[in-house]
């Protein structure tokens, strides 16, 4: 039997890449050893000289497994611990902003955030409101105008270990139409928006997690980016939904509520995607749920999946 070296590296790759998410969720690898991981980035080098050096011999595939073993272990670490990796912040000082408002008619909002976690839902009293701590850094970035809010992570001149720790809590107002824009980068954000009402809603996720809780919020169009991440999205079954999802060498997870008909339009490229385990039916090129003819509300999604994983769930096998 022959055995396709890229095959092999691409295959050692994903195995590593979803083992080390899985034993640092298991409790069998510490947070502490997968944030020093990226220091292994070396032995890339040596693997490609092992390649040039094998290459005629029986142990030609060596060199490949090694590079490809190594940028698992980095990735699958940035992917296990997000909002840690290349974060600083511990101890060091801290610095706080907090801000309110309103907003007069529909409005956009963008928060990107980098390094840290983020909790953004809806607040009870028709008023924005933003409580943000960085450590070791300078103080998030709040802008705010009658039309317009935006929270940003202070930028700095060049990609660097030890940036400061953002934490931010967010309410926007449940009864403003908002087009929400969210970008996270090696961090953790979850969002609840309950009674919100979103004329679009994008959320682009770059080395951490997401989880979108969607129940209840009206949104008329979605999109959600996962690189090197894991996102989590809830969907609503009380209103109807355009949306694209897009995942490139990470996990997304998509909760269906029951009732909700979904159409779905799939492009995989060397990736895994279980329409049929939700239940779907395969209609021409797309797949759908049984009732998406007859459904009082629709989902009409497409899908890109480059090495990753997507997976949808009824309601009653979401966790």
């Amino acid at each position: 039997m022959t055995v396709s070296r890229r095959r092999l590296n691409w295959g050692v790759f994903l195995i590593v890449l979803g083992v080390v998410p899985l034993a640092y969720r298991q409790g069998a690898i510490p947070a502490s050893a997968l944030g020093e991981a990226w220091r292994l980035w070396p032995l890339i080098i040596v693997g490609i000289g092992l390649s040039v050096i094998l290459s005629r011999t029986p142990a030609f595939f060596l060199g490949g497994t090694v590079v490809a073993i190594c940028l698992g272990l980095v990735l699958g670490s940035a992917f296990a611990i997000g909002p840690d990796v290349g974060c600083g912040g511990d101890g060091q000082s801290s610095r706080t902003t907090s801000q309110s408002g309103s907003f007069q008619g529909s409005t956009a909002v963008e928060l990107d955030l980098q390094c840290g976690t983020a909790t953004v839902t809806t607040s009870s009293d028709a008023l924005w409101h933003v409580d943000a701590t960085t450590r070791g850094g300078d103080a998030p970035q709040v802008v705010s105008s009658a039309s317009r809010l935006q929270v940003g992570s202070t930028k700095t001149t060049h990609w660097s270990f030890g940036r400061g720790k953002d934490t931010w809590r967010v309410q926007l107002p449940a009864g403003t139409g908002i087009d929400l824009t969210s970008n996270i980068d090696m961090g953790d954000a979850r969002f609840n928006l309950g009674a919100a009402d979103l004329a679009t809603a994008r959320f682009n996720l770059n080395l951490g997690s997401i989880h979108v809780d969607l129940t209840g919020t009206k949104v008329g169009n979605l999109t959600v980016s996962s690189n090197l991440g894991s996102a989590y999205v809830t969907l609503d079954g009380s209103s109807d939904l355009a949306g694209h999802l897009e995942t490139n060498l990470g996990s997304l997870r998509v909760c269906l509520p029951e009732g909700l008909g979904v159409h779905v339009t799939s492009t995989d490229s060397l990736s895994s995607s279980d329409f049929a385990g939700a239940g779907m039916v395969r209609v021409g090129n797309a797949w759908q749920t049984p009732n998406y003819g007859s459904a009082a509300h629709r989902a009409d999604l497409t899908v890109d999946t480059s090495l990753g994983s997507l997976n949808f769930n009824h309601a009653g096998g979401c966790n």
